[in-house]
């Protein structure tokens, strides 16, 4: 069940690691040479969504990343926002990805391809404090948003 693993992002080596409940590493994944590797979860299809800087521009990406650290596909941001700054996610069970997007003072909807959605919480939503952390509780539909200022707000985003 992968709600008992745990990804570590190691920024020195760019490897993301995979560990059991117990703390017994299950895989070491070497990433491709992402600037700034900070978060990751695993999706419903056992690859890994990954948040991280990219090297040519000053712009961050939501990467989908296989066992074997092959990308399979990514976003930076589309004709309505482009991603900045210390993107965190979380994912639910059908692959839907919340994107906590820090300089730009939103929430992010993306679907399992990487594609946006739609922005689903605002600045005006965050009384324009910026996102830090992101937890997404699945069975109450509740998206629990820790923003600067060690608030945490509670949103109600999806209803299946």
């Amino acid at each position: 069940m992968a709600s008992t693993r745990l990804l570590v992002t190691a920024r020195d080596t760019n490897q993301l690691m995979q560990l059991s409940a117990d703390g017994i590493e299950l895989r070491r994944v070497q990433l491709p040479h992402y600037k700034d590797s900070c978060h990751a979860v695993e999706s419903p299809t056992g690859t890994f969504i990954v948040s991280h800087g990219k090297t040519q521009l000053d712009q961050w990406q939501v990467s989908e990343v296989n066992t074997g650290g092959e990308v399979l596909r990514h976003f930076s941001g589309s004709r309505l926002i482009s991603l900045a700054l210390f993107a965190r996610i979380a994912v639910d069970s059908h692959g839907n990805i919340f994107v906590a997007d820090y300089a730009n003072c939103c929430i992010l909807l993306l679907d399992a391809q990487l594609k946006l959605r739609r922005i689903i919480i605002d600045e005006h939503q965050l009384n324009d404090k910026q996102p830090r952390h992101l937890c997404y509780m699945e069975r109450t539909g509740q998206l629990l948003v820790a923003a600067l200022g060690k608030r945490v707000a509670v949103f109600d985003v999806l209803r299946h």
